[in-house]
């Protein structure tokens, strides 16, 4: 077997151990890892507390320091479910080609790994800097939230700056993230039989009709452009029950994804207006529900975005600041008034994907990277 560092092997450790916990959404059972968490802060003097919302859906909340200079540093102990298409078993690690395997392996176990790991040895080096630091698990991330990171900040969680290891990639940090809107359209219509279609008010026609009008129709020119421009998708569409009827139902979820400078109340008001006005000319009905919205943002911290760019440069990572269309726990935290950003340990993403893995040479790369970024931040 292959032979790694002192810290690979520590790397290696953490993870295969927090990956044997079954931690799978939408139950999560973080509580699992609750015990295991604890003991690792522990030995690096962290002070301890668990918060749940709910029986068995720990949040961990490791604190160390004084100071009003903070930096929370926050994972999830939930990960997708394991699903179909692996070639090893997906609830065991699997250490193979200089890559460790299973699910949770880099979303977000092998992160916290890496997270512990830069702060264990930045404590050895700097056991009495100037500020608090904060080491967080968080339950519920890859749901809603509300058991996790909105429960923590309901209960007044404070920090000056966050980094969340889930998010962008080795080599491009995300310091924006767009808004997000998802809506359900209901199409009513009028059944009838499809031999007499002129009776009828065709609801699946009529939803097409506005669906094409919607992605027409949602065109702004005046927004940041560090953004993309909004991107509609339809992920679920219905209707209809039989062949030789005229549907009197469909509906659709659609996802719009918009840039800042665009609203979720702006997005919503012009998709009624088409909708409205389609009504007029198809004798049809339609029902708009706000299914989950979110507003873009961007991380206006000069002193993490710089600590974070020295830091890259000092092991000879030149890094970009990015925004994306995803939404990640940074726009919860920075929402909460916690400025974020998220970055990922590597430059291939495989989360929620089968045969993820994470790649303990960039572990080892990223641990250093965290480390020079805690100097950087609470030094500088």
């Amino acid at each position: 077997m292959r032979q790694y560092s002192k810290l690979g092997s520590e790397l290696i450790l953490i993870t295969k151990k927090l990956m044997s916990y079954k931690t799978f959404a939408p139950e999560g059972n973080e509580y699992l890892c609750t015990t295991y968490i604890k003991s690792l802060m522990n030995k690096i003097g962290f002070k301890v507390s668990i918060m749940a919302k709910k029986k068995g859906r720990d949040n961990v909340i490791g604190k160390i320091g004084t100071g009003n200079k903070s930096l929370v540093i926050a994972c999830h102990m939930d990960t997708v479910p394991a699903g179909e298409g692996w070639k090893s078993n997906p609830n065991k690690a699997l250490i193979k080609n200089g890559k460790i395997y299973g699910r949770g392996a880099i979303d977000n176990k092998g992160p916290f790994a890496i997270s512990y790991c830069s702060i264990k040895s930045f404590l050895e080096k700097h056991p009495k800097f100037p500020g608090t630091l904060y080491l967080v698990t968080l339950a519920d991330e890859e749901s809603d939230n509300i058991y996790g990171i909105k429960y923590l900040l309901k209960k007044g969680f404070k920090a000056s700056a966050g980094l969340i290891p889930d998010g962008g990639y080795m080599s491009k940090a995300v310091y924006g993230e767009k808004g997000c809107l998802q809506i359900i359209i209901e199409s009513l219509g009028k059944q009838e039989h499809s031999a007499l279609q002129e009776k009828g008010v065709h609801a699946i026609n009529n939803l097409l009709y506005l669906i094409n009008l919607i992605k027409k129709g949602l065109k702004y020119e005046k927004y940041d452009k560090r953004f993309t421009p909004l991107k509609i998708n339809i992920s679920k569409i219905k209707g209809g029950d039989i062949a030789n009827t005229i549907p009197a139902y469909a509906y659709c979820q659609m996802d719009i994804r918009f840039p800042m400078g665009i609203s979720s109340k702006q997005v919503l008001n012009n998709v009624q207006k088409i909708a409205q006005s389609t009504e007029n000319k198809k004798q049809s009905k339609f029902k708009i529900t706000t299914v989950y919205k979110t507003e873009p943002h961007i991380a206006n911290n000069t002193r993490l975005i710089q600590s974070l760019n020295k830091s890259a440069k000092d092991i000879n990572i030149k890094m970009d600041f990015i925004t994306i269309a995803g939404n990640s726990v940074a726009k919860e935290f920075t929402k909460g008034g916690i400025p974020s950003i998220a970055h990922y340990p590597m430059e291939k993403i495989t989360a929620h994907e089968p045969n993820e893995y994470i790649e303990i040479k960039s572990m080892i790369k990223a641990t250093k990277l965290y480390e020079k970024f805690l100097e950087h931040y609470f030094y500088s």
